[in-house]
């Protein structure tokens, strides 16, 4: 297992801003500190998923956890996000030219998260497809989410200030 599968079951126990920064590039470091509630070793995301699905109490620890350290847990999730914006301008720079595989794949899944939709709403599924469809009308959504999260987020500021930087 690695911090980012770890992140995830810590999200799904209730914690999300701490999953989400456990599975960014400062995992280990909070890893450390979700290992100390557990008496896991600090260094093996396999060994703190084990304890922490024995502890009964697990979810009011990590929730605790994420909300005494909730301003630093989201300093570290805005500081991931602001890397990821930093190397789109670090693109634009490098290439002089916009990333348009970004701009087309955005695109790509709008276009197809509001067909699908679209289909699914207006025709029958097959019963033998049902569970295909929706578990890619499922992925289109979560994809769908993020490309809206990401062009329209909290961090759209930061992505505007980055180009205009980026023009300098």
């Amino acid at each position: 297992m690695d911090w980012k599968k770890l992140g995830k079951q810590v999200v799904s126990a209730g914690a999300p801003i701490l999953g989400g920064v456990l599975g960014g590039p400062g995992g280990a470091t909070i890893g450390a500190m979700v290992a100390s509630l557990f008496g896991a070793d600090p260094n093996d995301p396999n060994d703190i998923a084990i304890k922490m699905a024995a502890d009964p109490e697990a979810a009011i620890k990590l929730r605790k956890l994420e909300l005494d350290n909730k301003v630093e847990l989201e300093k570290l999730y805005l500081q991931d996000v602001q890397s990821a914006r930093q190397r789109e301008v670090e693109v634009t720079r490098a290439t002089g030219r916009i990333n348009w595989p970004l701009y087309i794949l955005a695109a790509v899944i709008v276009v197809g998260f509001f067909t699908l939709m679209f289909v699914l709403m207006k025709h029958a599924v097959p019963e033998g497809s049902r569970e295909v469809a929706f578990m890619l009308f499922g992925a289109l959504a979560a994809s769908f989410g993020q490309v809206v999260q990401y062009f329209f987020g909290s961090s759209k500021g930061s992505a505007d200030k980055n180009a205009m930087l980026a023009k300098k």
